[in-house]
């Protein structure tokens, strides 16, 4: 019986499916995002109803696609749990597990106060956005580990550009988190009722405080998109020659562009007539074009694992390869503060808050899962080698990194295991060196396989 139900949620990933899953949640994220928005600037008053009946759609979107994800990933796990990891990624899953289960429990306790008490408690929100963003700031912080010990063994400028990125991400969580607290904490509601939208939005105080952070939020999310850019840009290179350099061009900048866009008003808001002369015309026309500056950029940052996917044969790394493009969409779409610091009826940002932690676990995962894999396989890394394909210049130098890590503890093993005096251990040294030996041999083949491609 408990086979028939895992079977329910389980997905051959491909790259179709994974491309469907992040099309649907992109689109829940951009909604769910967006309403308050246009509620606030055009003052169109929503029934009360159809906003519930949204959140509705929305959280049973989440609870359904979470599962079927998080079971994926625990199988891919499960695979390489045989080839003792150097870190346990079922404590993570086990973390993720209960961050999912925790946020499925609250947004089940709010729908159930909304559809019965005609209203939700607030520190309800307030305990999700920690349980969000802080479960999520450990997925990341781990995930930088790892590209900074890269760096260490491989001076690699694609690395370093990514390490930087997920570093300033990593801040702009703590920021936000930090932000959405100072709304949390003015407020002086305790039990938010269905008042309609813009009457939660007109009334949001504010701060000193709340503006420094919103520039440096900004900043920041400026900063890291920048730098993902242009990794992402060195990255697709390759696919320029089959594309023509004008569409790659297009495709690059357009993007960018995009996202850059919307930051105009600091520096005077050129829409600002229109918005007082047409309010609904200027928010119709302006949420349709820049809803979803942050959710194109995600998509273009991913677009480099999911098009590397095509290029390996390897089963494992291609699956790794899409649940990385997966968790690179929703990290890049789901920090959006904009309708949490509004705890509006029923709370709008929920739902994208949620997806945090999923997105960042699953690309700490399938990037991981990606460099052991290649670590372990010299054919692999062989085909990389003769591949001109830049997008699998990061992956080469990932697994490349990853073996050397592992070449390095194995040499201090042995040496501690040859230093001891116990005739336990002394009679092993030689298995260990026939390890060492196959290890060295990768390594030649490495050095052989690098100079004849330079």
């Amino acid at each position: 019986m408990k086979k028939k139900i895992a079977s329910l949620v389980t997905i051959n990933l491909s790259k179709k499916n994974s491309l469907i899953f992040v099309l649907i949640l992109t689109i829940v994220m951009v909604f769910d995002a967006t309403i308050v928005q246009f509620s606030s600037y055009s003052g169109v008053k929503i029934p009360m109803w159809l906003n519930v009946t949204i959140f509705v759609i929305f959280s049973i979107i989440f609870l359904t696609s979470s599962p079927i994800l998080l079971n994926y990933v625990s199988k891919l796990i499960s695979r390489d749990s045989s080839q003792k990891m150097p870190i346990g990624l079922r404590y993570f899953h086990n973390l993720i597990s209960a961050t999912l289960l925790v946020t499925g429990s609250i947004i089940l306790i709010i729908i159930f106060q909304m559809l019965v008490l005609n209203k939700y408690n607030l520190i309800l929100l307030e305990i999700q956005t920690y349980i969000s963003y802080l479960s999520a700031l450990v997925f990341l912080s781990f995930l930088i580990f790892l590209f900074v010990g890269w760096l260490t063994r491989k001076r690699n400028y694609i690395i370093m550009l990514y390490a930087i990125a997920f570093s300033l991400a990593s801040v702009n969580l703590i920021v936000s988190l930090i932000y959405i607290e100072t709304y949390f904490s003015f407020s002086m509601l305790h039990d938010i009722k269905p008042y309609p939208i813009t009457a939660y939005v007109v009334n949001i105080p504010g701060s000193v405080i709340t503006e420094s952070l919103s520039m440096i939020y900004d900043l920041l999310s400026l900063s890291s998109f920048l730098l993902m850019w242009i990794a992402t840009a060195i990255l697709l290179s390759q696919i320029r020659h089959r594309m023509g350099r004008i569409r790659f061009l297009s495709l690059i900048s357009i993007p960018l562009i995009y996202y850059i866009f919307p930051f105009q008003n600091y520096f005077g808001d050129l829409f600002f007539t229109l918005l007082f002369y047409s309010p609904v015309i200027f928010s119709v026309i302006y949420i349709l074009i820049f809803s979803a500056t942050k959710e194109v950029g995600a998509f273009l940052f991913g677009l480099s694992f999911w098009s590397a996917s095509s290029l390996v044969h390897h089963d494992r790394v291609q699956k790794s390869l899409l649940i990385s493009f997966i968790g690179m969409v929703i990290l890049f779409c789901s920090n959006e503060i904009s309708p949490l610091r509004s705890h509006v009826y029923p709370p709008y940002g929920l739902i994208t808050e949620a997806f945090l932690p999923l997105g960042t676990y699953l690309l700490l995962v399938g990037i991981f899962t990606s460099a052991q894999n290649i670590s372990q396989d010299a054919r692999l890394r062989k085909e990389f080698y003769k591949s001109a394909e830049s997008q699998l210049t990061l992956l080469k130098t990932l697994g490349v990194s990853e073996m050397e890590k592992k070449f390095e503890e194995k040499v201090k093993f042995l040496q501690k295991r040859t230093k001891s005096s116990s005739p336990q251990i002394i009679e092993e040294p030689e298995l260990e060196e026939e390890h060492i030996k196959k290890i060295l041999r990768d390594v030649l083949n490495e050095l052989y396989y690098s100079k004849k491609r330079k």
